[in-house]
């Protein structure tokens, strides 16, 4: 059997955008599901965060699939699915993985190794803190929650389940996830599914010889789990995820091992290639599109630093938000068919003109309509995108945010909400704060503005803690250095030379290609072992802060 081309098809973008992304699409599930848009969804594209939160979803519906058979199944079981997903999510993040995936030593000593990096670490940490629940009992291979036992075996069907055939057929059809992330060998973005891995074909049009005559890169093709190498058959769940989300410069690519002898695939943050996952619902043929965008959209500077490295981020940055803009306008023209839903919604565009005349330009819809006044809004937007520990105030915000602005938006696009059948509203946890959102307490706002940074948040509660932080911290660096150097000084040509061997490797590093590997060794090997134990000490730094973040944003503190 083959798909009717008339027949709508749903798909649901996640986009990237660490924890924040994340508790911003519970919210949208939470509404999405009451409005009965959640069993009806075909396809899942998910990016960097939106694949963090989007997996777990992902082996909740699968659980539900895989217990009730298609004709008892309704929109009510798929409350509970997101009622499950707000509590393990909120529980798991607030374990802050990023400082976690340091504070192990002997997982620290473990990164010497070149086939194992912080990447893997947080992958791990993913499959223990976020999915052992959701994956239960069921068999693992070599300890490990494998990708290719994703796929949805749903209850009374018989055979092998297709869901790109079969899904028609269904009341409630087994959703595709795709975990999105970019390959740095060819520019293309590669998938992890239940069924395959690898590169799409060729994007951007249905005719492929005008994609070819304008894409010459390799295509490293999407192939089905039992036909690639046996080496890279059993790639684990936490892999792919972190692989979505492994932010370039804050984590090291993932390697895809033995997929070619003369090649080796490195794959870093799918927002490289799309943040919005949009790629994926269109290459998939869907009809109707839920985007969900709890991303960090770029910010206005009045005064961008002019040095080198600087404008290069800025630069980079700027790439980003066109493509964003560019590909979200394309999809956009479909109507009544898209609900599109992000963090500036609400929020007016200025015009500057010379003289410093600033104008607000008049939107549709205020944030105000949604019940969030304008500055809670903005302070939303503007908090950080991470994987450190997130507080329930923060949380509870994002998710009553967006879903109240699912509300809002969805019922009013008729050809999309005219594929569910809207039940009662449900209670949910993040209510508690949704009252906030319309009329903040100064506490409120106080937490929301900190939220924004990444490091030393609880101290930016208490005016007096944050230089008084931040002179100890110094004064620690400085004893540290004071230290090394007496330990050295005796040895004053020891220092000399070590310093001369550390400038050496890094030029070796950026040139010679014939004396790289002695560069690799040095940094990839030697200074792990090094950096191991300092790394620990950092990693519960990290976590005792965290602690303390968690107990200042608690809700019944507002």
């Amino acid at each position: 059997m083959t798909e009717d081309p008339g027949q709508p098809k749903l798909g649901l973008a996640l986009s990237g955008g660490g924890h924040r992304a994340a508790f911003f699409h519970i919210g949208v599930l939470a509404r999405l599901a009451e409005l009965g848009l959640l069993r009806p969804i075909q396809v899942i594209s998910t990016v960097s965060g939106g694949s963090i939160v989007g997996a777990l979803y992902y082996l909740h519906v699968k659980n539900l699939l895989e217990s009730k058979a298609d004709s008892e199944l309704t929109d009510g079981d798929y409350v509970e699915v997101v009622q499950a997903v707000e509590r393990e999510y909120r529980q798991a993040a607030a374990s802050n993985v990023r400082a976690a995936a340091w504070a192990n030593p002997l997982k620290n000593f473990q990164m010497a190794v070149p086939t194992y990096t912080r990447t893997d670490r947080v992958g791990e940490l993913y499959e223990q803190r976020f999915y052992a629940n959701a994956w239960g009992d069921r068999p693992r291979r070599a300890g490990r929650i494998a990708m290719r036992d994703l796929l949805i075996e749903p209850k009374g069907f018989e055979g092998n389940f297709d869901p790109d055939v079969e899904n028609p057929r269904r009341h409630a059809p087994v959703p595709i996830l795709l975990v999105e992330t970019t390959t740095l060998n060819t520019g293309h973005n590669w998938r992890f599914e239940a069924m395959y891995m690898g590169e799409p074909p060729r994007q951007g049009t249905a005719d492929q010889s005008l994609r070819e005559d304008v894409d010459k890169n390799t295509i490293l093709a999407r192939t089905k789990w039992a036909d690639l190498p046996e080496a890279c058959r059993d790639f684990p769940l936490g892999g792919a995820v972190a692989a979505s989300a492994c932010v370039p410069g804050g984590f090291p690519p993932m390697q895809v091992p033995g997929l070619f002898e003369d090649l080796v695939v490195e794959l870093v943050d799918g927002g490289v290639h799309d943040n919005q996952g949009v790629e994926g619902l269109v290459d998939r043929g869907c009809t109707h599109w839920i985007i969900s965008d709890g991303s960090g959209q770029m910010q206005d500077l009045a005064r961008p630093s002019t040095r080198p490295p600087a404008v290069l981020g800025r630069v980079i940055s700027i790439y980003g938000d066109a493509e964003r803009e560019q590909r979200l306008l394309q999809l956009l023209r479909a109507g009544d068919a898209v609900a599109f839903l992000h963090l500036q919604t609400g929020l007016p565009a200025r015009e500057r003109t010379p003289g410093g005349t600033v104008e607000e330009q008049q939107v549709v819809l205020t944030s105000t309509a949604f019940g969030v006044v304008e500055d809670v809004q903005r302070a939303l937007a503007q908090m950080r995108t991470d994987l450190d520990a997130f507080c329930e105030v923060e949380a509870w915000a994002l998710m009553a945010d967006s879903y109240q602005l699912t509300g809002e938006i969805v019922p009013k696009q008729a050809a999309l909400a005219g594929l569910g059948i809207p039940g009662p509203d449900r209670e949910w946890p993040f209510e508690v704060v949704a009252e906030q959102l319309a009329q903040p307490s100064e506490r409120f706002l106080k937490l929301l503005h900190a939220s924004r940074e990444r490091f030393l948040k609880p101290t930016r509660m208490t005016r007096p803690l944050l230089p008084l932080t931040l002179l100890l911290l110094i004064a620690g660096v400085g004893a540290a250095i004071w230290g090394l150097w007496l330990l050295l000084t005796p040895h004053g040509t020891t220092l000399f030379i070590l310093g001369l061997a550390t400038l050496g490797a890094l030029a070796i590093y950026a040139g010679s290609q014939k004396l790289k590997p002695a560069a690799i060794g040095l940094f990839d090997v030697i200074l792990p072992v090094l950096m191991a134990l300092p790394l620990v000490l950092i990693g519960w730094f990290q976590i005792a802060l965290g602690r303390w973040w968690l107990g200042l944003g608690r809700a019944q503190r507002l």
